[in-house]
């Protein structure tokens, strides 16, 4: 049930892809622009998150490198400190110990030796990226940009919410685990409670129903747990049809429940019922 789109949970987890032309040694690498590698990603969202959140720049440079072993990385640390550096150039905080560090990486050839032996195909495209991050360094630098921290839509759901969606043979109820509460939003964690009736169940008999999924752990299974996400304009579950039809009690372990790595947006969650629907009935024949 993953998505169909992009999915990228906060920086619990990241699944950006990796494409098998540019995949360079231990590095999640999808191409050769600076921002390409999952390394150098997480490095600039820290540092913007710091920024976003009132710190000042010193600290948040000194927390960003903090306990980060892949700046002193024979493979990686060029990716990172240039990913830090570029990072806080173009908010216009460049620190001077960070730029320098960074050109001296470029001016010893930066990750050249990398790629002329992972991808040589892509070696000139790498050389104008370094050369770019250089011109960004030692250009003229941007007045210090003040970033506001991104709004945080709430779901509208809470844990023991249970939803229903109307199909022709009988409402599909999916039970609100819990709700995950990250910088940029909430998510709930969904379970497909086991029901085939035509008509909703009474509180007391939603109270009893079982999880369609009796391991919420096996992931990747149809219908195992799993984040709803809002779609493309943050429109959520009830813009997609779901209602919510009661609020029942929580169950053992539902607070300290595993997070889904995975999810889909409401509208494809509705589509994917619908279109099962359509399949059940002309298996039956």
């Amino acid at each position: 049930m993953v998505d169909s789109g992009p999915y990228q949970f906060e920086a619990q987890c990241s699944n950006r892809p990796v494409f098998g032309d540019a995949k360079i040694r231990g590095m999640g690498v999808s191409g050769v622009a600076l921002f390409s590698n999952d390394l150098a990603c997480d490095i600039r969202d820290h540092y913007r998150e710091l920024i976003e959140d009132g710190v000042d720049d010193t600290e948040a440079t000194r927390q960003t490198i903090a306990n980060r072993e892949s700046l002193d990385d024979e493979d990686d640390g060029i990716s990172a400190i240039l990913a830090l550096a570029v990072t806080q150039s173009k908010i216009g905080r460049l620190d001077p110990a960070i730029r320098d560090r960074a050109l001296a990486a470029i001016e010893q050839g930066g990750d050249l030796s990398i790629w002329a032996i992972d991808n040589p195909k892509l070696l000139a495209k790498r050389r104008q990226v370094l050369a770019k991050a250089r011109e960004q360094l030692t250009g003229p630098q941007p007045a210090p940009a003040r970033l506001k921290r991104p709004s945080r839509p709430g779901c509208g759901l809470a844990a023991g919410d249970v939803l229903a969606l109307d199909l022709p043979g009988g409402p599909a109820l999916l039970r609100v685990v819990r709700v995950h509460v990250h910088r940029k939003g909430e998510n709930p964690c969904l379970e497909e409670l086991q029901f085939s009736g035509s008509e909703l169940p009474s509180l007391e008999i939603l109270e009893q129903l079982e999880p369609r999924v009796k391991d919420p752990t096996a992931m990747m299974q149809p219908d195992a747990r799993l984040f709803a996400l809002p779609d493309a304009k943050n429109a959520g579950w009830k813009e997609a049809g779901f209602k919510k039809v009661a609020t029942i009690h929580g169950r053992a372990g539902d607070a300290e429940s595993a997070l889904p790595s995975f999810g889909i947006r409401w509208p494809n969650l509705v589509a994917r019922y619908r279109r099962q629907a359509t399949v059940a009935p002309q298996s039956q024949k």
